[in-house]
């Protein structure tokens, strides 16, 4: 009697996560953004990335770092535009190699890396505009 309990609760369980499986993995996401949520995500991006490089001149701890990091890998991904996927993808892979020098503790070349991250993503901002005709 336990077995099919459990056997039952397990299945229960099991279509419940499958329900809601979609919902919850788009949650960062916008179908369809407009071309003026797409120019608000870029600028934020850039912003986002200048204030891990402001934080990482002024000498920030470990956690405030990684903080910085978080909150603009989180805001780049925010940018949905098919004409600047690759752009996108290439200075997000700049961020995330100056966040890999900031947790091993070399902060100066995280502060060149992030400086090279910043001006990939003006490139994405200037390549978007650009491609949008704004």
């Amino acid at each position: 009697m336990s077995l099919l309990k459990k056997v039952v609760l397990a299945g229960f369980i099991s279509t419940a996560m499958l329900a809601t499986a979609p919902s919850v993995m788009a949650a960062g996401k916008q179908a369809n953004q407009t071309q003026e949520g797409v120019a608000i995500a870029l600028d934020t991006t850039v912003e986002a990335v200048e204030n891990v490089l402001t934080g990482l001149e002024a000498g920030v701890d470990m956690e405030t770092g990684l903080a910085l990091f978080k909150t603009a890998k989180q805001s780049s991904k925010t940018i949905e535009s098919a004409s600047v996927y690759a752009l996108r993808a290439r200075a997000q892979g700049a961020l995330k190699k100056a966040r890999s020098a900031f947790k091993k503790g070399e902060t100066e070349k995280s502060i060149e890396l992030t400086k090279v991250a910043i001006e990939k993503f003006k490139g994405v901002r200037t390549a978007y505009h650009n491609f949008s005709g704004d």
